[in-house]
């Protein structure tokens, strides 16, 4: 596994772009922005673009997506959900936050536990409302790596007072899910800098 990240979009949105290092295909997982960006880097390093994962559904992780999609003819994965949000700008803050309304279709919606084969990589959804009510981590338990979109960053977590929101709930998503993974898991988080799990199980605050 070879992971790329691209910090993009007006919140510094980190966009991962994720390849088989034996197969030269890739997933992009939470596109914020900048799909010319986006889109060289994957020329660059001579990938193939397999499929878009979106964490969830607010603005600043998918405002690239419909120009990748023209460009890769790709399919979206999110979760279940989460549908509501990207067809609703109020709800996926693009009308709000920055008065660009921004609507995104996906084709694929997950469940907790589906098991994804994409890019020869086996990865497993974990559901984690809280941030917003469908919010999903993609694992790749093989390659000891977590995405975790705005669920849990190092040493903080994501807001609950957005549409959707549930602090309750985004604390026992990450008790329950991120926690109970192996302590030397890697997380990649939606914004800031990489983490592990037992890093955020002893000096996380807000857990």
């Amino acid at each position: 596994m070879r992971i790329n990240r691209l910090v993009v979009g007006p919140v510094s949105t980190n966009c991962y772009i994720v390849s088989n290092e034996n197969t030269k295909e890739a997933l992009i997982i939470d596109p914020g922005e900048g799909a010319k960006k986006i889109i060289e880097k994957i020329k660059e390093e001579g990938l193939s673009t397999k499929a878009i994962l979106l964490t969830h559904g607010h603005f600043d992780h998918m405002m690239a997506v419909n120009e990748l999609v023209q460009e890769f003819r790709v399919e979206v994965y999110i979760g279940e959900k989460e549908v509501e949000l990207l067809k609703d700008p109020m709800q996926n803050c693009s009308g709000s936050m920055i008065c660009q309304p921004y609507i995104v279709r996906a084709d694929k919606m997950l469940r907790d536990k589906d098991v994804l084969e994409i890019a020869g990589f086996t990865i497993e959804v974990l559901y984690t409302p809280g941030h917003t009510i469908g919010g999903v981590c993609y694992c790749f338990r093989e390659d000891n790596v977590l995405f975790s979109g705005d669920t849990i960053f190092q040493a903080s977590v994501g807001r609950s007072d957005l549409p959707t929101g549930n602090g309750r709930q985004l604390e026992e998503s990450i008790r329950e899910k991120i926690f109970t993974l192996p302590d030397d898991m890697q997380i990649f988080p939606g914004h800031g800098d990489s983490t592990i799990v037992s890093y955020e199980k002893k000096y996380n605050p807000y857990v």
